[in-house]
């Protein structure tokens, strides 16, 4: 018998049935179909970058730099996806994004805790951002605790300064440069998307919509990997 008779089969693998119906995907609206997907996508990604974060901070604080890595080589391509993500939301008529974002009401994307988490363990620990409206008691204690872990910029840091090999210390550098200038890229892509529907107006929840995303689009989540190419 073959070895892997007895494993489930694929669909149950990926509890389909259950991520298909959490997904919406059978709503009447198919805009609003992708306007959900392309959004509940990107939070199944941010939940797999936290995991590798996590993964690199643990390689570093090992002293691993080729590790380090190897788990931060994903974190850009899934960036890049993400952008790519954002091309299929352009292809909506205004009238459409209209319609979707006044159903909205005052949810906004400015209002996922996972990407306030993404940068709080990188390193980028505006606390500000833990009195957004929205954000349930578990999601701020999440944030809470993110703001009293080592972050993977202080584990760069001191792996940095430890004296690794030049070449193992050059390739963590890189591969961490290359995710934050993703992040920033994949900002820059949501800017020029709100700027296409909503020109200067308000965004969702109130916020300054295109203004305020051009300038989220400058920050680095990592800058003391930037700093240490001047």
């Amino acid at each position: 018998m073959n070895a892997t008779s007895d494993a489930p089969p694929y669909g149950r693998i990926l509890r389909l049935e259950e991520l298909l119906e959490a997904a919406c995907v059978r709503e009447d609206d198919v805009e609003r179909v992708l306007f959900l997907a392309t959004h509940q996508s990107c939070e199944i990604f941010f939940a797999v970058v936290l995991r590798h974060l996590e993964a690199v901070r643990e390689a570093l604080d090992a002293g691993d730099g080729v590790l380090a890595a190897r788990r931060a080589a994903p974190l850009p391509v899934i960036f890049r996806t993400l952008i790519g993500q954002f091309d299929g939301l352009a292809t909506l008529t205004p009238s459409a994004f209209e319609v979707i974002r006044t159903a909205l009401g005052e949810a906004s994307g400015f209002q996922s805790a996972q990407f306030r988490e993404i940068e709080y363990l990188c390193g980028l620990r505006d606390t500000r951002f833990l009195n957004t409206a929205g954000f349930s008691p578990a999601e701020r204690d999440r944030l809470r605790a993110r703001l009293e872990e080592r972050s993977v910029q202080e584990a760069y840091r001191d792996y940095a300064a430890s004296g690794p090999d030049r070449e193992s210390a050059d390739a963590a550098r890189r591969v961490l440069l290359d995710f934050d200038e993703a992040m920033a890229m994949w900002r820059a892509r949501h800017a020029v998307l709100a700027e296409r529907f909503l020109g200067g107006s308000t965004g969702t929840a109130g916020s300054d919509g295109a203004s305020y995303l051009w300038m989220a689009a400058r920050r680095r989540v990592l800058p003391e990997v930037w700093a240490e190419l001047a």
